[in-house]
């Protein structure tokens, strides 16, 4: 079997989401990102099917969080500070600090992206900061 073919195909595709549970680490590192990038719209049937997934790996999720929050893609920084980071650990949490703080201060964020800021400063505080 190769990992790559568990990966989902659309937004609706959660026939491998049991068999991704059963991947280990390693396995789970080649296909990590691919697998975050399905949860740029939890409205999405497959997005609801992943978090848990996600979240039960926090150690390999980790390392994308601050490209997600540095990223230009305002949805998936929304779901990942709604979803994924207020359930990681303090010294994770901790580690994204000042991402969370230059979105919660960004002088771009207009009307439009406004939710932004609000999610970045409830994020902010279920982190406990």
């Amino acid at each position: 079997m190769n990992v790559k073919d568990l990966v989902p195909k659309d937004k609706h595709d959660v026939s491998n989401i049991n068999k991704l549970y059963s991947l280990t680490d390693d396995e789970m590192e080649l296909i990590v990102y691919d697998l975050l990038e399905w949860i740029q719209d939890y409205n999405w049937p497959v997005a609801q099917e992943l978090i848990s997934l996600l979240k039960e790996r926090e150690n390999i999720i980790f390392p994308y969080m601050s490209d997600i929050l540095r990223g230009d893609n305002y949805m998936w920084k929304y779901w990942i500070m709604e979803l994924i980071i207020p359930d990681f650990s303090f010294e994770h949490k901790n580690a994204l600090k000042d991402d969370i703080l230059a979105l919660i201060n960004d002088p771009d964020i207009d009307e439009d992206t406004e939710s932004i800021r609000e999610i970045a400063e409830e994020c902010y505080r279920n982190c406990g900061f």
